[in-house]
């Protein structure tokens, strides 16, 4: 309670066994009931929230979906221990009438965090890890780029994003499926990453990090993090629709297609449907779940590790462990517009920040045609899920926003109008900056030397081959271990090419620059994501350093 802490924190500024003279405890005692009078017109507002009910979240669901091309939907609400609304809306898959129900299955991309973190937490209750444990100590074959790193470098580190590593290192082997990288070839390419700051002196989001936690999990326990997700946190909860590991053929239906855009056109993400074995960067953004077993998941993390049939997966004192401060974060003007943000920061597989005076703990999943959501407000007792088989995260975000805004005392928003404002605003502006004058305005056609003279094999010590080869006069790039990677590369100014992928739903146009000797001969290539895609995350390619060998 505010009141009991207030006191407590002012009982130890002046000193429990000293008399408080009482010119200041009435002031405190003033202070005290003014904060009380606060707290209960808050909770009241909180705990009558105006007008939620089925017909506003329907109502926020399908605007949502109709503005940002969202076939389905899945949405849930956790409210004093009991679900209080779920429901499914639109279609599971383009083209079929089949409805998203609450057993409808999704990926729900890195929500998958949050279940590596638990699977940690059950085994440091066992005795069998600590949080604190250095890496090396479990994976003797673990390498960073720096030897001081790689020897101090602990669990909490992988999990907090704290590392020192740029963010998103080594995404090229997890994105896009199918290649043929390995768990083991994925953390030998660590040691290739150079670190971009100081050892515990900042925020890097990398999904490597957790496939390491997740190879911890399969040391500690002698078989596979799926495995022992399913086995220690799906089959306890009696999550029947949740999975980690292997998806057994009898459940393979009900299943959320991924939708996204393809030349202006809604398509399905054939790469990214449900699969029935767990995909090797599953730690970090594997998971595939229903709607219903989510909202228990939601209800046992409220529950401290304790799910509502009393299960008991970890210790309290380990879901405040996850759940405090391990890497801060800054935060930004809107999110401060928006949101009343004054602290953000990264926990143990969860985002933490303050909503209103609020402290909000959730995590988003983003897989191409695929959004998650999940939120919680401990002190509301307040939980909730949104899940989508699109690829706009403004749709997942408007709907998970008018709910938790419903329980709050503040002005509502609309949140649909809000996000297509804000996204004409992002494309206002990266259409500023593609014309900006130093911005190439069109394709030079003649290239600095003949096109023969790029093809050749090119290789990177932890992406592995490049092929550029010639068709008709046109270069043709083609990774040898991730074949999705390929398409044909136009000439655009100098030494530089822009290779558009076949797969158009990749989104992830890049350019390749092609480096010469001082006679000329071309020598290595590096890349860097299309200008016409600087607004939608960061660049993978630009950690590449490919040699040419033949």
């Amino acid at each position: 309670m505010i009141t009991e802490r207030y006191i407590s924190q002012s009982r130890v500024a002046c000193g429990r066994d000293r008399a408080h003279p009482p010119r200041l405890l009435a002031v405190l005692g003033s202070i005290v009931l003014i904060l009380g009078l606060f707290q209960s017109a808050a909770s009241a507002q909180a705990e009558s929230p105006q007008d939620l009910e089925a017909g506003v979240i329907d109502s926020v669901a399908r605007q949502a979906m109709a503005a940002f091309d969202v076939p389905g939907m899945a949405v849930g609400v956790v409210k004093d221990g009991k679900t209080v609304f779920a429901r499914g809306y639109g279609i599971r898959e383009l083209g079929r009438p089949e409805p998203v129900d609450m057993q409808t299955m999704f990926r729900v991309a890195s929500v998958s965090k949050a279940f590596t973190t638990a699977a940690i937490a059950i085994l440091v209750d066992e005795g069998k890890v600590a949080w604190a444990d250095p890496v090396i100590d479990h994976l003797p074959e673990f390498r960073m780029n720096d030897p001081w790193v790689t020897a101090n470098l602990g669990i909490t580190d992988l999990l907090a994003h704290r590392g020192g590593l740029a963010p998103h290192a080594g995404d090229l082997m997890l994105w896009p499926v199918p290649n043929t990288y390995t768990r083991a070839d994925i953390i030998n390419a660590l040691r290739y990453f150079p670190l971009e700051r100081g050892f515990r002196a900042g925020y890097s989001y990398d999904n490597v990090m957790y496939i390491v936690a997740g190879e911890i999990v399969a040391r500690a326990t002698g078989g596979t993090w799926g495995e022992f997700v399913d086995q220690r946190i799906m089959q306890p909860l009696a999550m029947e629709r949740c999975f980690a590991g292997s998806i057994p053929p009898d459940e393979m239906h009900n299943l959320a297609a991924p939708h996204g855009e393809d030349d202006g056109k809604m398509v399905i993400i054939e790469r990214n449907r449900v699969p029935a074995e767990p995909s090797k960067f599953a730690p970090a953004g594997g998971v595939v779940c229903s709607l219903g077993d989510l909202i228990t998941w939601v209800r046992t993390q409220l529950g401290q590790g304790t799910s509502p049939a009393g299960v008991a997966l970890f210790d309290a004192a380990q879901s405040r462990k996850m759940w405090s401060p391990h890497n801060w974060l800054g935060v930004g003007e809107r999110t401060y517009e928006l949101h009343g943000t004054h602290f953000r920061a990264y926990g143990l597989g969860w985002r933490l920040r303050d909503v209103h005076g609020y402290r909000e703990v959730s995590h988003t999943g983003s897989l191409d045609g695929m959004r998650a959501h999940v939120l919680m407000i401990p002190e509301l007792a307040l939980g909730a899920v949104v899940l989508t088989n699109g690829s706009s995260s403004a749709a997942r975000d408007a709907v998970m926003y008018t709910i938790e805004q419903a329980y709050l005392p503040v002005e509502k928003r609309d949140w649909v109008q809000t996000y297509l404002k804000l996204e004409q605003e992002d494309r206002d502006r990266a259409g500023a900056e593609v014309s900006a004058p130093d911005k190439p305005q069109e394709f030079i056609r003649a290239s600095a030397l003949p096109v023969s003279a790029y093809t050749g094999v090119y290789r990177d010590p932890w992406f592995g081959d490049v092929s550029i080869t010639e068709q008709d006069g046109v270069l043709h790039f083609a990774a040898g271990k991730s074949p999705r990677l390929s398409g044909a590369a136009d000439h655009h100014s100098g030494d530089t090419f822009l290779v558009r992928w076949t797969d158009r739903t990749l989104a992830m146009d890049a350019y390749i620059h092609f480096e010469t000797d001082l006679e000329g001969k071309v020598t290595a290539l590096s890349m860097t994501r299309s200008t016409e895609y600087e607004q939608s995350g960061p660049d993978h390619f630009k950690y590449l350093n490919l040699i040419r060998v033949e």
